[in-house]
């Protein structure tokens, strides 16, 4: 059975728990071992054959929670528990739903620790792990008290993104798989030139972009030339899907009209689980998503500073991390990362003896030297990238790859945000060209702002501005930064937002069944 048929459908008898209904708790289990997740757990929940799950709604959202990580497709287990859940009843269904409840409990634990592994990329495969001494005496309370309500809702993200996907995605579900066939092209489709028109309009109901009522007015036209009215509605796809806006059917525009309903439902599933990565935030926050390109500064749940961003190149992906931002850098140096400086720099060097000096690079013995080599003091016979064994730090300036502010964000992985002198690639639709680190836009307002809060003047900001020495500024209160990976959310005009997998987390996390 397709996994993505299971939040509206009702599923074949997937077992025959109902049989055994007169059998004790202890026999219920037994016989069943092997399709619980903690069967010795789950026995001293029921001491006497007393049901616990009484209330529809708590008996419902279980199922829904369960559901959606179906729909998420990151397990390949979780389907035959759904099915079982909407096929039994009585003490079979008590039995099977709380030990369900257990497994989401363990799940909601762990997914702070695990993730990253099992949202991007991975699959929530086999056991999670058992459940903590604290869940499990929590469940024992709530049981002990006939009070599921409260653990039950628990199971959601905690995010107000929440409630809006799981809106949306109810509007995509396709239970029969039997939406539209696939728009095909072998050339672009302009403006006011003859295109597949039908196809078109359908295509564009399967994505949402138009209503019945709005698809039945185009098809009344008497004419398959590809209309201005039309052109507008394209234009609108394109936007909420981080394409260009041009109205022109491309390759990159067809392959999301085309994309099927329930595998827009699977992406929508799958980041509502990644919410749970970054639910609890502070008051202030930096929040990067690295597959629209953008970051925003919140305060109080307020957007207050937006700019467009540059993210690293699939092969040096910007990791997914929490820090604090702390100060800011005037007029940084830049300490050259090993992997940059042998894959990207030392190449050029060797092919070029005027290359350090012309981009103002410098030559140390280690991090923990600030005594500078002369270039001619370098035996560079015989020498590769790979056996270098010195380290490369770039001058401040106008050239310096991190531009004129670095924004210090302390992490293991030594990524930051950052100024740019290379301002071009902002103009670029897709921006994932760096090495990692998080290229600003903006770099000169956020810094700005950023004294501002720290209650430095313009006086202050425009002195070290225009010092050609390096100088850090600390920011009097650390804001928390926050880098993550959602190819699917609602904006603030409640229209959902679908962007590329640059990274092929999406892919990746697919079954391949």
């Amino acid at each position: 059975m397709n996994r993505l048929n299971v939040l509206l459908t009702t599923c074949l008898v997937c077992a025959s728990f109902g049989v055994y209904a007169s059998k004790s708790v202890k026999n219920h289990i037994d016989e069943y071992e092997s399709q619980l997740f903690y069967p010795e757990i789950i026995s001293d929940f029921y001491p006497k054959s007393q049901l616990k799950w009484q209330l529809v709604k708590d008996r419902k959202e279980l199922k829904n929670q369960l559901g959606l990580l179906v729909l998420a497709d990151v397990n390949d287990d979780l389907q035959e528990r759904y099915d079982l859940l909407q096929n039994t009843q009585g003490l079979e269904f008590d039995i099977l739903a709380t030990d369900t409840l257990l497994y989401l409990s363990v799940y909601k634990e762990l997914v702070s620790k695990h993730g990253t592994k099992w949202l991007f990329g991975g699959r929530l495969n086999g056991s999670i792990g058992q459940p903590s001494t604290l869940a499990v005496e929590t469940m024992t309370q709530h049981f002990e008290k006939n009070n599921l309500s409260q653990l039950v809702v628990q199971l959601q993200p905690q995010s107000e993104q929440y409630e809006e996907l799981y809106e949306q995605l109810y509007y995509y579900y396709d239970p029969d798989n039997q939406e539209s066939p696939k728009l095909y092209t072998s050339r672009l489709l302009k403006p006011n030139l003859l295109i597949p028109y039908k196809s078109l309009i359908y295509r564009l109901i399967v994505s949402g972009d138009l209503s019945e009522e709005q698809a039945e007015y185009f098809l009344k036209k008497d004419s398959d030339v590809y209309n201005e009215e039309l052109v507008v509605v394209v234009k609108a796809f394109q936007k909420r899907h981080g394409l260009v806006v041009d109205g022109i059917i491309g390759k990159k525009t067809l392959y999301w009209l085309n994309m099927s309903s329930n595998e827009r439902v699977r992406i929508m599933a799958l980041n509502i689980q990644r919410l749970r990565l970054w639910e609890e935030k502070s008051n202030r926050f930096v929040l990067v998503n690295i597959p629209s390109y953008e970051m925003g500064y919140f305060q109080e749940g307020e957007l207050i500073f937006k700019s467009k961003v540059i993210v690293g190149k699939p092969a040096r992906r910007t990791p997914l991390f929490t820090t604090r931002l702390d100060s800011i850098v005037f007029n940084p140096k830049w300490k050259v990362p090993t992997k940059i400086m042998r894959e990207d720099i030392l190449p050029k060097a060797f092919d070029d003896k005027e290359y350090l000096t012309e981009h103002n690079f410098e030559v140390l013995p280690s991090w923990l030297s600030n005594n500078v080599i002369p270039f001619e003091n370098i035996e560079w016979e015989g020498m590769t990238a790979d056996n270098f064994p010195y380290k490369l730090r770039q001058k401040a300036g106008g050239s310096n790859a991190l531009g004129r502010y670095k924004f210090n964000t302390p992490n293991r992985n030594a990524i930051y945000l950052h100024d740019t002198p290379t301002r071009s690639l902002f103009k670029k639709q897709h921006r994932a060209y760096s090495s990692g680190c998080i290229r600003v836009e903006k770099a000169s307002e956020f810094a700005q702002l950023l004294m501002k809060e720290s209650n430095f003047t313009a006086k202050d900001y425009t002195k070290y501005h225009r010092l050609p020495k390096t100088n850090t500024v600390g920011l009097s209160q650390k804001i928390a930064v926050y880098t993550i990976y959602q190819t699917s959310w609602i904006d603030d005009k409640n229209t959902i937002q679908f962007r590329n997998d640059i990274y092929k987390y999406d892919e990746w996390s697919k079954s391949k069944n």
